[in-house]
């Protein structure tokens, strides 16, 4: 490797969101402005608890969530980013990132988190911009199997999409009701689907006032192996 190696990825979105009972209502552009206020005593604790955090080395001043940026150099992958607010948590961390290849870091950071949270609804996105694009998304709804959507231009889906969103309640009624209909089918797994499971959190928003926390932190020799492999390039 390259002793200046730089990122291989422009665009990223990486975060894992847990929705615990009792379950907002479903935000939008005018109601996000009405969340709880960001925790940030708890969000320390989500950070501190994280198997891809080794120890946490400094806290900086909490941002608002739409300000973030993606990682554009090295020194920007030890840095973790959590908003906790009322029942909802939300990790993003470069450390969920995964290649579309050989990697499936996301898998073992949502494995983990359904493990610690058995009664919260969890999504986990992987979004990795290039020259292509590759996306994973994965969903748990407690009580449901397990969703999984993955792949470059088209998607590989496992698990039945409109069963979870039946299970969290969604009626025909609601935006993107068309979800419901697929059953038999593997429908495209994106934003809209992602919002109805963490009840709007996916989406960011022009308008929002959603403050996260940043920490600065370490990793253990495998995980940051592991990010080496997916963000770095000679």
């Amino acid at each position: 490797m390259s002793t200046n190696p730089r990122i291989a990825w422009r665009q990223s979105t990486l975060q894992i969101t847990r929705i615990h009972p009792p379950c907002p209502a479903p935000y939008d552009q005018h109601t996000i402005r009405h969340a709880p206020a960001h925790d940030p005593v708890r969000a320390r604790a989500v950070v501190a608890e994280l198997p891809t955090v080794s120890t946490i080395v400094e806290e900086l001043e909490p941002m608002l969530r739409r300000d973030m940026d993606h990682p554009r150099h090295m020194a920007d992958l030890d840095y973790v980013a959590v908003g906790c607010w009322g029942t909802a948590v939300q990790i993003s961390d470069p450390a969920f990132g995964e290649d579309g290849i050989l990697s499936t870091h996301l898998d073992a950071a949502f494995d983990a988190q359904a493990q610690a949270h058995p009664e919260a609804r969890i999504t986990a996105v992987c979004e990795m911009y290039s020259a292509e694009t590759y996306a994973k998304y994965l969903a748990r709804v407690p009580g449901q199997s397990r969703l999984s959507a993955d792949g470059w231009d088209d998607q590989d889906v496992t698990g039945n999409p409109a069963q979870l969103l039946r299970a969290v309640g969604v009626n025909s009624g609601d935006s993107g009701a068309g979800y419901l209909g697929t059953d038999e089918g593997e429908p495209w797994i994106g934003v809209e689907y992602l919002d109805l499971l963490a009840c709007g959190l996916h989406s960011l928003y022009a308008e929002e006032n959603l403050m996260v926390s940043v920490f600065k932190v370490t990793r253990t020799e495998d995980v940051q192996a592991a990010i080496d492999d997916v963000w770095l390039q000679n």
